[in-house]
């Protein structure tokens, strides 16, 4: 059984390096076209079963894109939001990063130890996601879509590999992969994305 963990395509807000959160930002054009050429690739490549996807309308947009393509319903899961940003949300990186250097330091240092002000822990997004993974290796055998976010796909591909910090970086519309071996999730792929010219 594999999960595809992809991160929905662009949004202004990602252009802008702004944090999103739960704020509901849509796909920009841009986003749209990489949710399409994602949508062909996958059709091409892989045997999907079920798309599962977050209640936010990046994610959701993203994955009725693909679905149209595969001709599958999209299961929407709002365990698989993003990580909520709390004060930090609307707020580019830089406006963070000087309003609050420390909290800012810490959160790419170590951000296990960091609850952003209003937000959500590490600790808390991860209660909420696993028991989705464990309910797809139970109910799943083929490969699963989840479409969702950057920082939550982090997250989880950090406590896979036993890392506190947030050390990749995720592009719009890259893919990662999991696979069940009967025991546990083991990472097959990181942040793949596809070719200019795909």
């Amino acid at each position: 059984m594999k999960v595809l963990l992809l991160r929905h395509g662009q949004t202004e807000w990602n252009a802008l390096q702004k944090y999103q959160g739960h704020m509901d930002i849509a796909l920009n054009d841009i986003g749209r076209e990489q949710a399409g050429k994602i949508a062909r690739y996958l059709h091409k490549n892989e045997n999907i079963e079920a798309i599962y996807c977050s209640d936010l309308s990046r994610s959701r947009e993203t994955a009725e894109i693909i679905a149209r393509e595969l001709h599958l319903p999209v299961q929407v899961d709002e365990r698989l939001r993003e990580i909520g940003f709390g004060s930090w949300e609307g707020m580019t990186y830089e406006e963070v990063k000087c309003m609050y250097p420390e909290e800012y330091e810490k959160w790419f240092n170590s951000n296990v130890e960091l609850k952003v002000p209003g937000g959500e822990s590490i600790d808390e997004l991860l209660a909420r996601f696993l028991p989705v993974l464990s309910e797809l290796a139970e109910k799943h055998e083929g490969t699963v879509l989840i479409v969702s976010h950057g920082g939550l796909i982090k997250t989880v591909l950090n406590y896979l590999h036993g890392n506190d910090r947030w050390d990749i970086y995720l592009y719009p519309a890259s893919i990662s992969c999991l696979e069940w071996n009967g025991e546990r999730y083991v990472t097959q792929l990181i942040g793949f994305t596809l070719p200019d010219d795909e």
